[in-house]
Order: C-alpha cells, then structure tokens, then sequence
C-alpha cells in the first residue's frame, strides 16, 4: 500500500559547536602563557628605559685605596630621587680621588665614599726606621710625622707635620727601613722641618 500526504523529516544538520575550541586547556593555557610574556616583556623593556647606569665596585677596595677604573664596574637600577642623589652616574665618567672607607664587591658607590683628589704641592721623602710606622700604611692616608732627638736629648719631640697625605710608601730595605712620601703643601717643607727629618728619629702616626 502506498501511503502519501506527509513529508518524512530528513536527518537533522549536524551542529558544530562554535565554543567548542576554546574548552581545550592548551590552547587556553597557550594564550595565557603568550599574554604573560608580552606583558612582562613590555613591562621590563619600560623598566630598561627608566634605569640608570651607576658605578658599583667590582672588587674589594679598602680606605685609602685611590679609585681606579679597573675597581668599578656598570649596574642598571631604578633608584628614587633622594638616592640617586647619592649614587655616581657612569654619565658623569670614571670618579677620581680615594676612598673613604672599605668597599666590597657589588656595593654601589656612593659621593661620599670618594674624597675629591686636592692639588698635591712638594713631596717631602722621610726615611722611616722599622717599626715606627703602621706596617699596613697606604697611599691616600693621612698621617702625623713626629721628630725625637737623638740620644743627648731624647725628650726633645716634635712634630714636623699634621695631617699630611701619604703619597708613596717604599718596601722595607734589608735593615727594615722605609721610604714614606708625604705632601708637604703648595709652599713646601720649612727649612727646620727638613732639617729634623734628615737628623732626628721619626716616628709617623695614622689618623686617617
């Protein structure tokens, strides 16, 4: 028997689902890891812009020591205003002078750890006899030179200079003798002062 009058509904369309990529974790955990990167590579790319290069120490210095270009080395850092106010530019070139304290490798330099070199005047050599003089004296120090007499008048005692730098200090000799080089000023040594160090007993104290 042939039956008419009624359509016979067909099979349905098949329906993808639109959403359907986005219920994958990889390729959710991709977009999240690429988002990431480019946020962190923009936000340290304008961290770069922002920082200055400063001159750090490169390897142990101790006081006294005069700085040298081969002791600094460049860091990058974002310092606030008050800091970097005390902090040394590479900008403002290579520091000249001495440092004022012990410095370890890493530590930034800062102003106040370098004293400004002064105009060196006369340089006054002093022989000096062993063991009156710190053993460990160092260019860049300061030191008080003293004149004792000889044995007629060994009460005699003076001194010849204060505050003088230390430029220069020999080895010690076969008797232990040294050589000590101080900055006698832009006038020089009075003709005394020459005098007592060529005949007396020296005996030389740091006091910086």
């Amino acid at each position: 028997m042939h039956v008419t009058g009624g359509d016979t509904p067909g099979p349905a369309p098949a329906r993808r689902a639109a959403n359907g990529r986005w219920r994958n974790p990889r390729l959710v955990l991709g977009l999240v890891l690429v988002l990431g990167s480019a946020v962190l590579g923009g936000w340290l790319l304008a961290a770069a812009r922002d920082a200055t290069d400063y001159w750090a120490v490169g390897s142990s210095v101790r006081w006294g020591d005069p700085v040298r270009a081969d002791d600094l080395v460049v860091v990058s850092a974002r310092v606030d205003g008050a800091t970097a106010r005390t902090l040394v530019p590479v900008a403002a070139g290579v520091p000249a002078g001495t440092w004022t304290r012990d410095m370890v490798p890493g530590a930034l330099a800062t102003r106040d750890a370098i004293a400004d070199d002064v105009e060196s005047g006369s340089e006054l050599p002093l022989g000096v006899a062993s063991g009156a003089m710190p053993p460990d004296l160092r260019a860049g120090q300061q030191v008080d030179v003293w004149a004792t007499g000889d044995d007629r008048e060994p009460m005699r005692v003076r001194r010849l200079a204060t505050a003088a730098r230390v430029i220069a200090v020999s080895e010690a000799d076969g008797t232990g003798r040294r050589t000590l080089v101080v900055d006698a000023g832009p006038g020089g040594p009075r003709p005394e002062t020459i005098a007592a160090a060529a005949a007396d007993r020296l005996t030389v104290v740091r006091v910086r």
